[in-house]
């Protein structure tokens, strides 16, 4: 139930088409079989479960799956209920399979070659970088909620972030008013980013961060 309400919400941006429907193609079934595979990879993966041969799909996963459904609707002229029921049978075929990791794996490959075709990888962002994501995820997340748990997580992480890239920045020989000014710059480039519509911080593996930001050893952080 919890990968169909996925496919449901997934589907939701995209526009149904009016034409009259037509039989969808192999490259049709494939590239739903493939958004079938990525919703309960992803799926998976917010759980906490690491599926080897995968890599994090929370964000291209999500915008493959939305993009593909768009675009079945549209070429072969049926509606949204259709692709997601189209993607509903093939969420039940892997699960029902008679060995449902071996069946996801199998697709792993083919799968992941359509989905570097249609959403380029993420990229790893630096320090510097991880630091004004963070920071303007803190505005997005305080403007929406205030200072709740998450924005004050977040500004933890930020400040963390931002105190590393500054002290690397002193140890290579840059003054501290450079420091100030590298991030403050990173801030605003990564700002621009996000206004021009061209995918900002979604263009990003935000999850190399988080592991940038973890303690060091033998140290709160």
């Amino acid at each position: 139930m919890r990968l169909l309400a996925l496919a449901s919400v997934m589907l939701s941006a995209a526009t149904p088409a009016t034409a009259q429907p037509t039989p969808l193609t192999e490259a049709h079934r494939t590239d739903l079989r493939c958004a079938a595979a990525f919703a309960i990879v992803a799926l998976e993966q917010s759980d906490g479960d690491a599926l080897e041969g995968w890599p994090p799909l929370a964000v291209r996963g999500k915008r493959f799956f939305a993009d593909t459904g768009e675009r079945v609707m549209k070429e072969a002229g049926i509606s949204r209920d259709a692709v997601r029921d189209a993607i509903a049978g093939e969420v039940r075929s892997l699960q029902t399979a008679a060995d449902p990791d071996a069946a996801l794996t199998a697709l792993a490959r083919p799968c992941l070659a359509r989905l570097d075709a249609s959403v380029p990888p993420l990229k790893v962002p630096d320090l510097k970088q991880c630091a004004a994501i963070m920071a303007l995820a803190v505005d997005e997340v305080h403007a929406r909620e205030g200072m709740s748990a998450a924005a004050k997580d977040l500004k933890t992480l930020a400040s963390v972030l931002a105190s590393r890239e500054r002290e690397a920045l002193v140890a290579a020989g840059r003054s501290g008013d450079e420091a100030d000014r590298t991030l403050a710059e990173a801030r605003e480039a990564m700002a621009a980013e996000a206004a021009d519509g061209a995918g900002g911080v979604d263009k990003y593996d935000i999850a190399h961060c988080y592991d940038l930001a973890k303690p060091n050893e033998k140290s709160h952080y």
